[in-house]
């Protein structure tokens, strides 16, 4: 009993918001600091592909909202005329099994394997030179999620909001 009430704790706080995971990649022979202007990648039927029920137009607002506010905060200004970077996004949501094994007895005889899945959830951001659309930066959050707050505001905002906490302001990277 009490392993399994180890376990639904363990399930709740990894479907929590604060276990976001995010991790960068960029190409180190490129000044981001000299591409202050963005705007949109057309989506070129990428996200037709997908799952509608990740990518449909709520999401796609709630994204977009969170990397303008972002960007926009870290000194980038949103021009479609003559962007230098292009932003894309990608979801991937997966269903994932966890295996825990317990045992339990003093003599290591008897022990307990209790299955749990769960899905995660990968958010993907991408910054693009405009001129080319050669990948320059890539930032990319995974979390758990639960049934409750699957894409939700607040859960996208946060993960948005540490992706780019990774990228240095454009006036600090001058």
């Amino acid at each position: 009993m009490k392993t399994r009430i180890g376990i639904l704790l363990l399930v709740i706080l990894a479907s929590c918001s604060d276990q976001i995971t995010v991790r960068t990649d960029y190409d180190r022979s490129v000044k981001i600091a000299e591409f202050r202007t963005f705007t949109w990648l057309d989506k070129q039927g990428i996200e037709e592909r997908n799952n509608p029920l990740y990518y449909n137009e709520l999401n796609d607002k709630r994204i977009r909202e969170a990397v303008i506010k972002q960007l926009t905060g870290k000194g980038y200004v949103q021009d479609v005329a003559e962007p230098r970077l292009k932003v894309h996004y990608h979801i991937v949501i997966e269903d994932k099994t966890q295996v825990r094994s317990d045992t339990y007895s003093p003599y290591w005889i008897k022990s307990e394997r209790d299955v749990y899945t769960y899905r995660e959830g990968t958010l993907i951001i991408d910054l693009m030179d405009a001129r080319n659309e050669a990948l320059l930066w890539r930032g990319w959050a995974i979390s758990a999620l639960s049934d409750k707050d699957q894409m939700s505001d607040e859960l996208i905002h946060e993960a948005v909001a540490k992706i780019f906490g990774k990228l240095p302001p454009a006036e600090v990277q001058k």
